[in-house]
């Protein structure tokens, strides 16, 4: 199996050139995401599953209206601001090809929230928040959550076991 028979842009498949194959959650992962269904997937480190999610929501973000300013398409909930650090940099490499530029904020505690105020103001396509930086922008209306199309949840056991409840 190829990348390219998940039905992934052109660009997409150019990101992910460098990889050999798609791996097992990839393979199971993607094409229950590009058709909207949910997953539950759990595999070791460093078997994909960052790029099994990011795929298919760039895909499906490609074939959505796009409006002015951005609205929130996806948003992406993690326990730690390092998780964030590493998806968000997915993200902008797996994006880096396409012909639209996409909008990625990685919204974090533990740092002043001005900054990634200010980066909202006039929207985003993919948020990449942990959970109580994202309780703290909708709390101060920074961020409008009511044009999301897809949610995950990254590591949602270690949310669970950091008391994000």
């Amino acid at each position: 199996m190829s990348f390219s028979s998940f039905g992934l842009s052109e660009h997409l498949v150019k990101a992910v050139g460098h990889y050999a194959a798609p791996t097992p959650v990839q393979t199971a992962a993607i094409p229950v995401v590009l058709a909207g269904g949910d997953v539950l997937a759990t595999a070791q480190t460093g078997s994909g599953k960052t790029t099994a999610f990011v795929l298919p929501l760039l895909q499906r973000w490609i074939s959505a209206p796009h409006e002015t300013p951005r609205r929130v398409h996806t948003l992406i909930l993690v326990p730690t601001r390092e998780l964030a650090a590493q998806v968000r940099d997915v993200v902008q490499e797996l994006s880096q090809h396409l012909s639209r530029r996409i909008k990625v904020v990685s919204a974090v505690g533990g740092v002043s929230i001005n900054p990634q105020m200010m980066a909202l103001r006039g929207g985003a396509d993919i948020v990449v928040a942990t959970p109580g930086r994202l309780l703290d922008l909708v709390g101060k209306n920074a961020l409008k959550l009511s044009s999301v199309q897809a949610l995950v949840l990254d590591e949602a056991d270690r949310m669970l076991d950091l008391g994000f409840a």
